[in-house]
């Protein structure tokens, strides 16, 4: 694979990430209408490109990935306390 095609990819992760972290913490409510298995897929695929990164070296395609990663963590915790809530 072409190293530079991933992290040019990265990059529009890395803006979509800040970009949904912005929208949720000004509108928490967002937050709410989110599914918890497909929350709990999601997650477990970024986690899995995460560890294909680390294991391959592509260090700058980790580090780019990071905040869509957080964004989805903080929309599984979310779904999770409204779901132990109910």
């Amino acid at each position: 694979m072409n190293v530079t095609l991933l992290d040019a990819r990265n990059v529009f992760l890395f803006a979509s990430g800040f970009l949904m972290l912005h929208t949720a913490y000004k509108d928490r409510n967002i937050l709410r209408g989110y599914n918890l298995s497909g929350t709990v897929i999601i997650v477990a695929a970024i986690s899995l490109f995460l560890a294909y990164y680390a294991q391959q070296g592509y260090w700058l395609s980790l580090a780019l990935t990071l905040p869509n990663y957080a964004y989805w963590l903080i929309v599984a915790a979310s779904v999770t306390r409204n779901r132990l809530m109910k």
